[in-house]
């Protein structure tokens, strides 16, 4: 393609000197008055009259007996327009070959046909940005139905961008969020807020979530495990101690003292608590009872054989409870408002919003445990709708310091990571490249581009030869090698616009799109038409539910009282009659 690049060259410069002799036989031709003895004029508009570009010479030679200084001057006007015409060709020279038709930074980006055949171009999915097929065609908004993807940029260049993507999704939602802001302008209907030192927020009690039958050990097992999640490599022999814990809390305790602060209470004398589980379950149990029966002694015996390992495990589960010390956090686990469940089944889309926006990093594990217990309900669900678990920007942050786990994402699940830092995205859901997509809006940090762009991958391209020595020759015509370049350069990344958008897929070419809503001089402006945001001083309604069933299918050694329960009706029934009704009469 070199031939065509000098071709193009010559042509632009053969055009500059033909538009150059242009002006200077109308120049010539407007001093003379457009005398007759000029010639038919190529296009007569009455008072303006056009002559053939070359016109001037063919004057000059003909008048040149007559006129000779006026072939010299014509002569001369020629040497300047060939001087302009090589001005003109050097700075078209600049431009890289005709084989790539974008001179931009960004370099061998997915076309309009590929986007229509990777799927890309449909009414369904997740709604990532919008393109357009040339400048004076509407934009089409970019939808994929991938199971991961994250926003990376800053957050004020990708929150409007995040909010119009949770706005399209059909299904269910959970957010977590540390700011408050996407959660305000959230915009869904029926809204569940788990916010710790809130008066309009509800109560989720992980121990009284776990199911019953043959699933009670491994829920107990998983909740353990997502709660010493923040500590370090926790052995086994510690999650099976947590799970006995918890089991042994929700079978012997009162109704009243089956929440995690109370099971952090039992923790301040870890010899005589070793001492009690060793005692209630380390005896042989029926053959007919139920399975976590059965684990539960096996971790009991174990114990009872090495017990100062047990007091170390118990040691470690205490510093994990250590966050039960705040009121906010404990008042928000005593009950249990929400039914998994039905949250995961219901027919119409839920909204949860889990918000560490008062809490903090403390309060990350326990969001870690019940995005865990979130996963477990769903995954086990039959015909359940679709789910999306979104991690705001700051919330991101908080989960990777404190915890550094994996999000439990189900099969039928998908995650959406708000990040400035893609590492971050990268740890909370995997490193695997085949199931996430990256969507990256505005100016990048360092080491966010230099991801990117290793993602995004190389193409080939031509470029001027390095340290060449200029000469006239090379200036017009200018020789180009063949090279290996980055598809999306780091340098281009860190200093992309606002309301720029670049979508990074396995496998496939980079796209270039416009942010949905938002970002500064954004180019794609969302409908006017958005509901209204949830108003999260309303307290939610029905919010309060009974505790579900034990964890296990055994009956409980602590019956609850029944004159509590006689009482708080009555007081119940007295609070709703009218202050000045009569007293009845004895």
């Amino acid at each position: 393609m070199i031939w065509l690049t000098h071709l193009r060259t010559i042509m632009i410069a053969a055009s500059a000197f033909t538009f150059c002799c242009g002006l200077v036989t109308q120049m010539m031709a407007r001093a003379l008055g457009y005398d007759a003895a000029l010639g038919p004029p190529l296009l007569d508009l009455g008072s303006l009259r056009f002559y053939a570009p070359f016109s001037f010479l063919k004057w000059s030679l003909a008048w040149a007996s007559v006129a000779p200084s006026l072939l010299v001057l014509s002569l001369c006007l020629v040497l300047v327009c060939a001087l302009a015409a090589y001005a003109v060709a050097i700075v078209f020279a600049k431009l890289e070959p005709i084989a790539l038709a974008e001179p931009s930074p960004w370099r061998d980006l997915a076309s309009w046909r590929e986007l229509g055949h990777y799927g890309l171009l449909r009414d369904e999915g997740l709604a990532l940005g919008a393109v357009r097929r040339h400048a004076w065609a509407k934009y089409r908004t970019v939808r994929s139905n991938a199971r991961a993807c994250a926003f990376v940029g800053q957050s004020q260049h990708t929150d409007d961008a995040v909010l119009a993507a949770l706005r399209s999704w059909a299904g269910s939602l959970v957010l977590v969020d540390a700011r408050g802001t996407l959660a305000e302008r959230l915009g869904r209907k029926d809204v569940l807020r788990f916010a710790p030192g809130r008066c309009d927020a509800i109560s989720i009690n992980p121990l009284l979530a776990l199911r019953t039958g043959l699933q009670a050990w491994n829920d107990a097992r998983q909740l353990a495990g997502a709660f010493l999640a923040n500590t370090f490599k926790v052995p086994q022999t510690a999650i099976d101690a947590f799970a006995l814990l918890m089991l042994d809390q929700l079978l012997c305790a009162p109704l009243e003292a089956r929440t995690l602060a109370s099971l952090r209470h039992r923790l301040i004398d870890r010899a005589a608590l070793v001492a009690s589980l060793c005692s209630r379950w380390s005896a042989e149990p029926k053959a007919d009872a139920a399975p976590a029966i059965w684990e539960m002694v096996r971790v009991a015996r174990a114990q009872r054989a090495d017990p100062d390992r047990a007091l170390t495990d118990f040691a470690r589960i205490d510093q994990a409870l250590a966050i039960f010390a705040d009121a906010r956090l404990a008042s928000a686990t005593r009950a249990h408002h929400l039914n998994w469940p039905q949250f995961i089944s219901a027919p119409t889309p839920q909204t949860l919003v889990l918000s560490l926006e008062n809490s903090g990093p403390p309060a990350a594990s326990l969001v870690q445990a019940l995005l865990a217990q979130l996963a477990t309900h769903h995954s086990s669900a039959n015909d359940a709708p679709p789910l999306m678990l979104v991690v705001e920007a700051d919330a991101a942050r908080i989960l990777v310091e404190q915890t550094g786990a994996t999000l439990p994402v189900g099969p039928n699940a998908k995650a959406v990571i708000q990040t400035a830092d893609i590492a971050q995205a990268e740890r909370l859901i995997g490193t695997s490249p085949r199931e996430s997509l990256i969507v990256a809006i505005g100016p990048q940090t360092d080491a966010s581009a230099q991801s990117i762009s290793v993602r995004a991958g190389e193409c080939t391209a031509y470029g001027p030869i390095p340290f060449e020595i200029h000469r006239w020759r090379r200036l017009l015509l200018p020789a180009w090698v063949k090279q290996v370049v980055e598809r999306l350069p780091t340098t281009a990344l860190k200093s992309a616009s606002p309301s720029e958008a670049f979508l990074v897929a396995p496998d496939r070419k980079p796209v270039r799109m416009a942010v949905l809503v938002g970002g500064g001089a954004t180019r794609f402006t969302a409908s006017n038409a958005a509901p209204a945001p949830h108003d999260w001083s309303v307290p939610p309604a029905d919010a309060a539910h009974p505790p579900e069933a034990l964890a296990v299918d055994v009956p409980s050694l602590a019956s609850p009282a029944p004159a509590a329960t006689k009482l708080r009706r009555v007081l119940t029934r007295a609070d709703g009659k009218p202050a000045n009704k009569r007293k009845r009469r004895t």
